[in-house]
């Protein structure tokens, strides 16, 4: 039996309203995916704090379960130089697709059969 996800609230703060948070968001209600954290810069606001696959519950307090993509985006630029955001760890996963079946085209083959 697999244990809940964490849910935990982050506050990020920055120094100046123009300098960006550090992260990179996907999905919302108009992608038809739970809004989540797809990248973190170091040296950022959020690094250390969130992760990639961390998926983001509310932003500033406001569910974010039927938000789309801008409107989430809207949240996050008005926040000033806080941001509080209610994330469930680690709940998307990560990483680059993989086929699990055979390969039906492989740019290598295609280089060696065009120069036989």
């Amino acid at each position: 039996m697999a244990l809940p996800l964490p849910t935990i609230s982050v506050q990020l703060q920055r120094e100046d309203p123009g300098e960006p948070w550090g992260f990179r968001m996907q999905g919302g209600q108009d992608f038809r995916q739970q809004l989540s954290v797809k990248k973190v810069s170091s040296k950022s606001s959020a690094y250390g704090h969130i992760h990639p696959g961390d998926a983001i519950v509310a932003i500033g307090g406001r569910d974010s379960t039927n938000l789309t993509h801008l409107q989430a985006q809207q949240l996050i630029r008005k926040a000033g130089n806080t941001l509080s955001l209610t994330i469930k760890k680690g709940a998307l996963a990560t990483g680059s697709i993989r086929p699990t079946g055979p390969v039906k085209f492989s740019p290598q083959k295609a280089y060696q059969m065009r120069n036989f």
